[in-house]
């Protein structure tokens, strides 16, 4: 009796676990399209641990910013891939849910918030439900996998902008522009893949992820410093306030964007 090869690739996938399948494609997009930006993506990465100035200095002056959306979007799935794999242990789910626990006195307020905007857009789950939902379910599962890398596209857009409106302010006269912050921004994101694991093992209880989390948040600091000054072409002092000045016009720009899409969410539910 010959072998019907799409008959067992369905009965693979029917039995696969959602989180671990979206996973494995996950990864299967990241390595094409690591393969597809070539080896100067591993020389810029090696260029920014060994000599951050220089690097960032070529990768403004190329401004070269259609590799930075794949950059951008390989650190999101990433960072995806690594959320849903944990997605399976209860360990992870029970820490995520204490942190957004209606109890919480900080987090609180805003998980009733988001409860309430589930409720909105037409969901039938709170917080706990999505999880259990995307955990059960292989295509929504895949749907919270392109959630993050096009979250991130939207944060590296607005962030260029922001960044650059903040570096004028900060007296910008002779540097780079906003093509520039969109070639030299995305290897930022990077670091957030790295975030996002030790983020998970801390849920696990290992003390030294929280000690090497800070490590990595005063690299990326010390980048983000760096990468300014070059961009404006000006002193330490005036590429620290050019980044504080980047990061309030940054959530503003996010704080307009979400209401927005709230308010069009909303106004579509009523005519739906």
């Amino acid at each position: 009796m010959p072998i019907d090869a799409t008959a067992q690739v369905d009965q693979i996938i029917a039995n696969a676990n959602a989180a671990t399948l979206v996973v494995w494609i996950t990864l299967g997009v990241i390595v094409i399209a690591l393969i597809a930006l070539g080896s100067e993506f591993w020389v810029n990465i090696w260029g920014l641990i060994v000599a951050p100035a220089i690097t960032s200095q070529r990768l403004l002056g190329e401004g070269q910013w259609v590799p930075g959306i794949v950059v951008v979007a390989i650190s999101g799935m990433a960072s995806a891939a690594i959320l849903l794999s944990y997605f399976s242990h209860e360990t992870i789910v029970t820490g995520i849910l204490k942190i957004v626990d209606v109890n919480n006195p900080v987090v609180g307020p805003i998980a009733e918030q988001l409860d309430s905007l589930f409720s909105q857009l037409g969901s039938d789950f709170s917080i706990k439900g999505n999880i259990e939902y995307i955990k059960k379910f292989t295509f929504q599962t895949l749907t919270v996998s392109m959630y993050l890398p096009l979250a991130y596209l939207v944060v590296w857009f607005l962030w260029g902008i922001a960044g650059q409106l903040g570096s004028m302010i900060a007296g910008n006269k002779a540097g780079h522009g906003i093509i520039s912050l969109w070639s030299a921004i995305p290897y930022l994101f990077l670091l957030s893949i790295l975030m996002t694991w030790l983020s998970m093992l801390q849920l696990y209880g290992h003390v030294w992820a929280r000690w090497f989390g800070w490590l990595v948040e005063l690299f990326y600091l010390f980048l983000l410093v760096v990468m300014m000054r070059e961009h404006g072409r000006y002193k330490i002092s005036n590429a620290i306030i050019a980044i504080i000045f980047s990061y309030i016009l940054l959530v503003a720009l996010l704080v307009i964007l979400l209401v927005l899409i709230v308010f069009l969410s909303v106004q579509l539910g009523h005519y739906l």
